[in-house]
């Protein structure tokens, strides 16, 4: 009777499976941001080291959901362009980075199946959902400072009617591409990913200046101090008021290259055996 459930339960097991393969693993590389204080797009100093936890979820051969938690660090430095003019601005920020994504992968080739044609290798392509934790913060005689909270464009004041703060809890758009091997009960796979934000904050920089003492006055002197760090905040007559401080028009982007390996937890065909073995001993 025992050996009766067990089959049955073995039987269960396969059909819920369908050839479904997990992995567990752990991914690490680099981050980069791109906005106002990084809009050539180029390959930037400030790239940052980045890592996190990985699971997959493959429903075939060419198919598979993946859940990644990631942290890492955005930044950047005008004090590192070659731009005159963000040279002057003298604008810098870096933001603690926490990612939470739902992705889907495509493989470009059959991988990892029973099929004789299955490969062991495969390019693959993803796109998927993404929550994200980044508060921008400055630093100002060796401590950082939090941003979002001191209005640095206006927010809250009467320069600014009807502006609020920026949210620091967004969502983005993960989308790339890759490469998987496979050794055994070990994968491999090198990625490159672009994460498209709904935000233009990133970085705390989008609009245009307020004027310097207005700010000190409704939001207070380190508000003012780091909203505009630039040799023209000292100038008698403040010249930088309603003037460009960012590029509205355009949002901020940030990107993730990594290697994750990862460890097949569970498999079908590690049923089938199970179900192979117990008729045998029938």
């Amino acid at each position: 009777m025992f050996r009766r459930i067990v089959l049955f339960f073995l039987l269960l097991g396969p059909l819920g499976l369908m050839a479904q393969v997990s992995e567990l693993g752990i991914t690490a590389g680099a981050t980069f941001y791109i906005g106002d204080l990084n809009p050539t797009k180029h390959y930037p100093k400030d790239t940052k080291i980045a890592y996190g936890v990985v699971y997959r979820h493959n429903f075939s051969d060419r198919y598979a959901l993946r859940l990644q938690a990631l942290t890492g660090m955005l930044q950047a430095y005008d004090s590192n362009s070659s731009d005159s003019l963000q040279l002057l601005r003298n604008l810098h920020f870096r933001a603690r980075l926490l990612e939470l994504s739902a992705l889907v992968e495509v493989n470009f080739r059959k991988y990892r199946s029973r099929d004789k044609d299955s490969k062991r290798w495969t390019p693959f392509v993803f796109a998927g959902f993404a929550y994200y934790h980044a508060s921008p913060q400055a630093q100002l005689n060796d401590t950082w400072y939090d941003l979002q909270p001191l209005g640095t464009e206006g927010q809250g004041t009467t320069a600014r009617p009807g502006s609020d703060a920026y949210s620091v809890d967004n969502i983005c758009i993960p989308f790339g591409v890759g490469f998987k091997v496979n050794a055994g009960r070990l994968d491999f796979q090198l990625e490159w990913g672009m994460r498209r934000t709904y935000t233009d904050y990133l970085d705390d920089v989008s609009g245009t200046y307020v004027d310097r003492d207005q700010l000190a006055f409704e939001n207070g002197a380190l508000a003012a101090t780091l909203a505009d760090p630039s040799v023209l905040a000292e100038l008698p007559d403040y010249p930088n008021a309603d003037r460009a401080r960012g590029d509205p028009n355009t949002l901020d982007w940030y990107q993730y290259t990594g290697l994750s390996i990862t460890y097949i937890i569970s498999r079908f065909s590690d049923c089938e055996e199970q179900y192979n073995w117990m008729r045998k001993r029938r």
